[in-house]
């Protein structure tokens, strides 16, 4: 009998601490990978991380912003190295716009209305890689190999339009780089620990 409650206990603890270290990752900030971090990139791999930005916003409004936040986050750290073509990238970025009068349909995500961007995150074989607040589970194998941002034209006019735009952009770039919380946009203390780089730089 005190070796079936042995069993017991290891086959009821051990998915336990399975999903409570999944649960630490992504409360740190990033999510969780199983094998690579992203598509064709080895972790605490010394060679720059390969991101496609691919603008298809159709108009000059929001180009601009996408033009400096690329500027702004490739310059933080020569680990990112932000290219328009997705020929050879580990992470292919497409940009959209959209209203929340026609919102978009998403892949394995629920679409969060009245929000200024949202990103939507894939695995090589398209499944969602879901991060809160998102109510979906988390179901990929946390290898990113494509990212879809989705940028509302509900920003509203005004002052410094331009630099909140790049702002918002910012942020849903360091989504689509895995992270689930971050704070400052460009974080990339928490971009070193997801991909394994030694030092920030």
């Amino acid at each position: 009998m005190p070796r079936t409650r042995t069993r017991l206990r290891v086959s009821i603890l051990a998915p336990l601490l399975l999903c409570l270290a999944a649960a630490a990752t992504i409360a740190c900030g990033v999510i969780p990978f199983a094998d690579n971090p992203a598509a064709g990139y080895a972790y605490g791999s010394a060679e720059p991380l390969r991101i496609a930005v691919i603008d298809d916003t159709d108009g000059s409004d929001w180009s601009p912003a996408i033009d400096a936040a690329i500027a702004t986050y490739g310059a933080t750290s020569a680990r990112l190295a932000f290219q328009r073509d997705a020929a050879g990238a580990n992470i292919v970025i497409t940009v959209h716009r959209y209203l929340d009068t026609a919102a978009p349909e998403l892949r394995g995500y629920l679409f969060p209305f009245n929000a200024g961007g949202f990103a939507a995150v894939y695995d090589p074989a398209g499944t969602a890689c879901n991060f809160p607040p998102s109510t979906l589970p988390l179901n990929c194998t946390g290898e990113i190999a494509t990212a879809e941002i989705y940028l509302n034209d509900i920003v509203p006019p005004g002052a410094n339009l331009e630099a909140r735009r790049e702002r918002l952009i910012l942020h849903e770039l360091g989504h689509a780089l895995g992270l689930t919380r971050h704070s400052p946009d460009t974080d990339i203390a928490q971009l070193a620990t997801r991909y394994g780089w030694d030092g920030a730089n």
